[in-house]
């Protein structure tokens, strides 16, 4: 980690991630450290009582290698949680935010009149559509009732002996008048 990065999370979050991570690993040690010293000032004896500090910083070594994979994974985690990202911009880089000139601004403002123009257009074709779907399902009992009846004339019609009724046309004598 370089210096104007740590400054720079310095100042944003007032710590760095060394610093958390360096509390962190203190604490730590610490806190073994006197577990260490409450367990042995319960168990010891005026026999054991050389033979347990003989031990102590073994096994402070040893809870603390035991702890170093966790540490570690938490190292791991503040570097990239407690970083402020060099693309990140802060109000206090405003002048690297984009400054547009009249004519890009003009140009923004044409293309925002023109979406506005096709958003009423499309709202204007919205409207036209709800009718019309309105006056379709107001048609649809007529329409319905149509289809019923056209299914009625083709039963109807499928039952009817089209060759009885030739010979029958053909039987029955027409007269036809003629007009004076």
């Amino acid at each position: 980690m370089d210096f104007n990065s740590s400054t720079y999370d310095q100042k944003f979050f007032n710590f760095t991630a060394a610093q958390l991570t360096a509390e962190r690993e203190h604490i730590v040690q610490d806190i073994i450290r006197k577990g260490i010293g409450q367990i042995i000032d319960k168990i010891k004896t005026p026999a054991t009582a050389d033979l347990l500090e003989a031990q102590r910083e073994n096994v402070e070594r040893r809870f603390q290698a035991a702890a170093g994979k966790g540490l570690k994974a938490l190292r791991e985690l503040d570097r990239k949680v407690f970083h402020v990202p060099s693309h990140v911009l802060h109000p206090e880089h405003m002048f690297f935010a984009n400054q547009f000139t009249s004519e890009e601004e003009e140009q923004k403002v044409a293309k925002l009149e023109e979406l506005k123009a096709k958003y009423r257009e499309n709202m204007a074709m919205l409207a036209h559509l709800k009718i019309e779907e309105e006056k379709y399902v107001a048609m649809e009992d007529i329409i319905q009732k149509e289809i019923e009846m056209q299914d009625r004339v083709q039963r109807s019609c499928s039952a009817l002996n089209v060759n009885k009724l030739k010979q029958y046309c053909n039987q029955v004598p027409f007269h036809v008048e003629k007009e004076a």
